[in-house]
């Protein structure tokens, strides 16, 4: 059921929480397009995330990513699955608070951890205890993730409840209409 929305909707949290498939159910449901920002990066640069980060340094991915988070806000109204660490910058943060409505996708860092342990190419977790990681990732970002307009808990085995309460949230929220 196509349905209308107000403004994009940026989903933000750590890698593993779900933000690409919650968002991929959320764009169907809605009748939306996603925009997927690591997917438009990777096109655009012709490498993967974990190359990227290889080849040039997160500080190069990080600035690219920038731009792609503030071209697709400036798109028709759709959703965006933002990578976990696009809140980083100050300029995206200012962006994705002014142009759209944010959810953080929150999910226990134990949970993520079962997740994403056997994913090679998560480009921050190599060579390093994968829990940790998140551990500390989670400490740097939560403030960041804390600014969300909604905060979303996507620990359950079953996505379809979790986007049916998200779906729930911007009708209440008047980000969708019917």
């Amino acid at each position: 059921m196509k349905q209308i929305l107000s403004k994009s909707i940026v989903l933000v949290g750590l890698m593993g929480s779900g933000k690409s498939t919650i968002g991929k159910i959320l764009s169907e449901r809605i009748g939306v397009p996603l925009s997927d920002t690591d997917k438009i990066i990777e096109k655009e640069v012709g490498k993967t995330v974990y190359e990227i980060f290889n080849d040039s340094g997160e500080k190069y991915f990080r600035q690219v990513e920038e731009k792609v988070v503030g071209r697709v806000l400036d798109e028709p109204a759709h959703i965006i699955s933002t990578g976990g660490g696009s809140i980083l910058s100050p300029k995206t943060r200012k962006a994705i608070k002014s142009k759209s409505f944010s959810i953080w996708v929150q999910c226990n860092v134990d949970i993520i951890s079962n997740r994403i342990h056997d994913q090679e190419k998560r480009p921050l977790l190599q060579n390093k205890n994968i829990l940790d990681t998140l551990v500390k990732k989670n400490r740097e970002r939560v403030k960041f993730y804390r600014q969300a307009d909604i905060h979303i808990v996507n620990e359950s085995s079953n996505i379809e409840m979790t986007v049916e309460a998200i779906v729930e949230e911007l009708l209440l929220k008047k980000v969708i209409n019917k």
